[in-house]
């Protein structure tokens, strides 16, 4: 009567652990803060794995356990496909079209790999969005923030003017990438940030007077973000959620064959009182068959649950014997393949920091020379210029000294004209005074005809002289 009791309580309480785990748990608006305020949970827990699996694929790679891929196609880019900027009290905040971008794009990191493509590494702070942000002339730009913080080349770089950073077509007005070296070079960072839960978060460009701040509220279900009544609804789910989602993928993650199955319960086999074979998942009553014969147990780790098997005695107990030499060698095994598994990770993760160190060496190397450039050009435009000025000058004084001698020409020849005014004055003077001398040099000739009447001789022709003589 004991036993059957026992092994009726313990399906039991089996069942109603299960149902206390998977029981809902709801937070009205304000009663999480999660450091952007409320947080609404509409589920037990909430897993990343399960909520972006139908979306895209999920693998593991070099240092960062497993990644998620998604199925966007190849011309998909984070934070510029599929989506627009809002300003909302956080700064700007991203809202996605996908009804999946509740999470990559306000958790975790994004990373580019040439082979898979744009990679999201999952993170469990949200944020308006995880970019930085640059600006300079008429330009705003944007790139997704790398998982190390690293700077982002500048292919993954979106520029727009900056009268359309609130168009909710924004897409239709980013510039072309081929630019995107030349815009780079000509803006700065911006570093508009603020401290939201602990971790660094930057808010963008300061929106214009005439743009106000939407107020952001939560939804219930995932999905794409809507913007309605000056709000933007997106989906938040509580902290404690992400957690326990977090927590579930972990066990996931770290099992050896990860095939997104069940756990299936292992063969425990035993022969003896004590032999328990547990393989794979959380530990669980396995089936108990003992027959009298001993049988290494199965190792096939699939995560779900696991229900309790039956146990049937068919054999006496044979003084207490335990044999798990099968045990200890599988152990061994797994010991063995996961140093060898640690080693190889030691391994990619020196080459993944040799890589990066060579990678901001190269970034280093070419920032200096772009600067070198710039200093070079700047030394040929100042050389230029001192030339233009050099020219500039010269023509001055070349123009200068041309008008100097055209005045001395105009000078001399005003006092050649004088001097030879002066000199025809003179001759007109000399022969004025010629003419004088030579008129006062001749004699009169009235006076000679006044003389000759009286050297006339005596009328002796009788003639009566007239009156008056």
């Amino acid at each position: 009567m004991k036993m059957f009791i026992k092994s009726s309580l313990i399906p039991v309480l089996t069942i109603s652990m299960f149902l206390t785990s998977c029981a809902s748990t709801y937070y009205a608006s304000g009663d999480y803060n999660s450091g952007y305020g409320s947080g609404l949970q509409v589920s037990g827990s909430v897993s990343f794995y399960d909520a972006l699996s139908p979306y895209g694929r999920w693998t593991s790679y070099p240092g960062y356990s497993q990644v998620w891929i998604p199925n966007a196609g190849p011309d998909f880019q984070p934070y510029s496909s599929g989506g627009h900027w809002v300003y909302t009290d956080y700064g700007w905040t991203w809202v996605s079209d996908y009804s999946w971008g509740w999470a990559p794009f306000h958790y975790g990191r994004w990373m580019f790999d040439r082979m898979y493509g744009w990679m999201w590494i999952p993170g469990y702070e949200w944020a308006p969005a995880w970019v930085d942000w640059r600006s300079g002339g008429d330009y705003y730009g944007w790139a997704p923030m790398a998982p190390g913080g690293g700077i982002a080349i500048s292919a993954n770089w979106t520029f727009v003017n900056r009268r359309y950073i609130n168009n909710p077509h924004i897409r239709n007005y980013y510039v072309d990438n081929s630019r995107n070296t030349t815009i780079i070079n000509n803006t700065t960072i911006i570093n508009n940030t603020t401290i939201y839960n602990n971790n660094r978060v930057n808010r963008g460009p300061v929106a214009d007077n005439n743009i106000r701040p939407v107020r952001i509220s939560n939804t219930n279900t995932p999905g794409a973000g809507s913007v309605n009544n000056n709000q933007l609804r997106i989906y938040r789910p509580d902290a404690n959620a992400l957690q326990r989602g977090r927590d579930q993928d972990a066990n996931r993650f770290n099992n050896n064959n990860n095939n997104g199955g069940r756990v299936t319960p292992g063969n425990n086999n035993n022969n003896n009182p004590g032999n328990n074979n547990n393989n794979g998942g959380r530990v669980v009553p396995g089936g108990n068959n003992n027959n009298g014969n001993t049988y290494p147990g199965n190792n096939s780790n699939r995560p779900s649950r696991v229900e309790p098997g039956n146990n049937n005695n068919n054999q006496p107990v044979n003084g207490g014997l335990n044999n798990n030499q099968g045990n200890r060698i599988n152990r061994d095994q797994i010991q063995q393949q996961q140093q060898q598994q640690q080693q190889q990770q030691q391994q990619i993760q020196q080459q993944q920091r040799v890589q990066r160190e060579q990678q901001q060496q190269q970034q280093i190397q070419q920032q200096r020379q772009q600067q070198q450039q710039q200093q070079q050009q700047q030394q040929q435009q100042r050389i230029q210029r001192e030339q233009q000025q050099q020219q500039q000058i010269q023509q001055q004084r070349q123009q200068q000294q041309q008008q100097q001698q055209q005045q001395q020409r105009v000078q001399r020849q005003q006092q050649q004209q004088q001097v030879q005014q002066q000199r025809t004055q003179q001759q007109q003077m000399q022969r004025q005074q010629q003419q004088q001398q030579h008129q006062q040099q001749q004699p009169r000739p009235q006076r000679v005809m006044h003389q000759q009447p009286q050297q006339q001789p005596a009328n002796n022709g009788g003639d009566r002289p007239k009156r008056g003589e």
